[in-house]
């Protein structure tokens, strides 16, 4: 197998593996049809990880109820120094009205409850997960820098927020002399390019780090659907409205989409490689870090293989053209102007 890579994380100092793991599936109370995978197998995945040289985990407080975090604290008992640990904030987590959000009340709350669960005193990544309405800014981030003063979270980053709502965030945390935010958790795959209308390139402006969530688009991209059968009970994409186009999570063009799978297919075939390996592979040559989701050991070996996939230049072309997305205004605008330069007589 190759060797693991790794980039550096934003502006900080340390260095994660460009596949992290997500634990989402690690519980009992089968989230959204992900959860399932118990103590035992959490520990032989977790070791499975880091024997390949993956150094980031990742989870969220909401996951199984709070289920994810014990666990994943579980099976790092021994590996705590040598990873970086991520964990989110925003999400419902009792029967109070105030149990939700990005209060100054919910987020002491819950970094607290999500320290004894992953049994840590610090989390590496406190991210939030989308924004909040409801809550000032000002007041999230002013909690989020006392955690930051206290050292309980190292790095603050975000989910699922708009690049304007970055921007907004990062503009007010400068001219606070707060914490940059290193890292934004996104939907990236062959299936779904939009961020790069406007987050990527924030993104990279900003000198955020991009870690992507469900980048097999929910099994779609693994090859493990059907387009001419509904989805099969207990499947992520069956999980809401149990058919094609009623509520499927992530959302995607069923049309364009499954004409997409069948090009994977065609190249997985070309490179003695799975679907999953091929989708992953194109998004290894994008600059993130990929969080990959497991139910079995067996998924998991087959999606850090990815690694050992090299696509052609012709092969990658053709992944990026049929999966392009259209030029958004004021994008093409922007290309417009700028493909024409300036114009004009240098003055001596």
């Amino acid at each position: 197998m190759a060797s693991m890579k790794y980039i550096k994380v934003g502006s900080t100092g340390v260095y994660s593996s460009v596949l992290a793991f997500g634990a989402m599936t690690f519980g009992t109370k089968n989230t959204m049809q992900l959860a399932g995978v118990n103590q035992e197998l959490a520990n032989k995945m977790v070791k499975e990880c880091i024997d390949a040289g993956i150094n980031f985990f990742d989870t969220a407080d909401v996951y199984d109820e709070g289920g994810s975090e014990t666990l994943l604290g579980n099976a790092l008992k021994d590996y705590r120094e040598q990873v970086l640990l991520a964990t989110k904030v925003r999400g419902k987590m009792g029967p109070g009205i105030n149990s939700v959000g990005l209060s100054k009340h919910h987020i002491e709350i819950s970094i607290r409850k999500s320290l004894e669960r992953l049994k840590t005193d610090w989390v590496d990544f406190y991210q939030f997960h989308g924004w909040d309405e409801h809550v000032p800014l000002k007041e999230s981030i002013e909690a989020m820098q006392r955690l930051v003063n206290q050292g309980k979270v190292l790095y603050p980053g975000v989910s699922n927020f708009s690049a304007w709502q970055m921007a907004y965030l990062q503009a007010q945390c400068k001219a606070k002399g707060y914490s940059h935010y290193q890292t934004a958790q996104m939907n990236y795959s062959l299936l779904n390019r939009d961020i790069e209308h406007e987050i990527y390139p924030f993104l990279g402006y900003s000198g955020m780090t991009l870690l992507v969530w469900s980048p097999l688009h929910g099994g779609i991209l693994a090859g493990k659907y059907d387009k001419d059968s509904q989805p099969k009970p207990g499947t992520r994409m069956a999980n809401r409205g149990g058919e094609w186009g009623k509520d499927n999570f992530p959302p995607f063009d069923f049309e364009k989409g499954f004409s997409i799978v069948e090009k994977v297919k065609e190249i997985a075939k070309e490179q003695g490689a799975t679907p999953a390996q091929v989708s992953l592979s194109w998004l290894l040559s994008k600059k993130s870090i990929i969080i990959l989701g497991a139910k079995t050991i067996d998924q998991l070996k087959e999606n850090i293989a990815s690694l050992d996939v090299n696509l052609t230049k012709q092969q990658l072309e053709e992944l990026d053209s049929i999966t392009k997305p259209k030029t958004m205004y004021p994008n093409w605008m922007i290309e417009r102007q700028a493909s024409r330069g300036r114009e004009f007589s240098k003055v001596e």
